[in-house]
């Protein structure tokens, strides 16, 4: 199976995105009363970290797809020690690796993936504790899930807690993979405490016929958030699903919409077309910006 899935990559377009909306807005002057200015504000700031905290949830995800279709005994294979290193150079090398039961034949398995005190990649994204990932059969078959807890885990140290459940949706039409979040809490350096729950859909549109080119590969991604600290509650929907062409580095078509205590924001990619053009949307203030890659 061609495996070209690479959902940081396409949420993290989203995530920046997102974040762009505070260069052109926070600091905008009109003459609205001061009351609204705070609550756009409000809504910037939930926007940016509803994108920080699903890029966090995005990543265990993406560690978990990394380690089951590359560890030997999770992909087919036959490996036979419980317990190793994974030396793998994106998230960085000696990483402690625990599989029980060893032998590649017998399913539920538990993998545990251990980041020791702290494991620094090559984008600067620091890792502390383990992931603990119960494995229901090889986890390149359709159908199988994965179910993820954290075990005093922390990226860059925000401290990730929940439970994440991702189910390997490819079938004869595609790849595919689903996400789930239940019981989510960040605890941030300064003690800032997130409740965050959520899903997420990624499903191949067009390229499963012709599985030794990537570039013609199209994913969509779908689904919805919610997030709540001491003064925000927060819910983002994609309303219409996000495309992602391999063949293009930006998302091209598709809308997010956020809302913040009954306050309306969002983001429309456009229509499909394969330009770096999104409009950004809070309140009654609207903008076109220039996508990062």
């Amino acid at each position: 199976m061609k495996h070209y899935f690479n959902t940081n990559k396409v949420l993290s377009v989203t995530a920046l995105a997102i974040g762009a909306i505070t260069i052109f807005f926070a600091c905008k002057k009109d003459d609205k009363a001061g009351a609204d200015n705070t609550r756009d504000n409000q809504t910037i700031a939930a926007a940016t970290q509803e994108a920080e905290i699903n890029a966090i949830y995005e990543d265990a995800f993406s560690v978990t797809l990394d380690y089951n279709t590359t560890e030997s005994d999770l992909n087919g294979g036959n490996r036979k020690a419980p317990d190793a290193t994974w030396n793998n150079y994106a998230r960085c090398t000696g990483v402690g690796l625990s599989i029980v039961p060893a032998n590649w034949e017998t399913y539920p398995k538990v993998v545990t993936i251990d980041f020791h005190e702290g494991c620094t990649d090559d984008h600067g994204r620091t890792r502390k504790g383990k992931l603990i990932i119960t494995v229901d059969k090889i986890f390149v078959s359709p159908g199988a899930q994965a179910v993820v807890t954290f075990d005093n885990y922390s990226v860059n140290d925000i401290k990730v807690e929940g439970t994440q459940t991702i189910q390997n949706l490819s079938s004869d039409a595609g790849f595919g993979y689903s996400y789930t979040i239940v019981d989510g809490k960040l605890t941030y350096p300064s003690g800032k405490k997130v409740t965050y729950s959520g899903n997420r859909n990624v499903l191949q549109k067009e390229g499963a016929t012709t599985p030794w080119v990537i570039l013609d590969d199209i994913y969509e991604l779908t689904g919805s958030a919610s997030l709540k600290d001491s003064s925000v509650i927060a819910n983002v929907t994609i309303k219409s699903g996000l495309v992602r062409k391999i063949s293009c580095p930006y998302i091209s078509k598709g809308v997010v919409e956020l809302m913040v205590n009954s306050f309306k924001a969002s983001i429309d990619y456009g229509n499909g077309d394969c330009d770096k053009k999104a409009v950004l949307t809070v309140g009654d203030k609207t903008k076109e910006i220039e996508l990062p890659r």
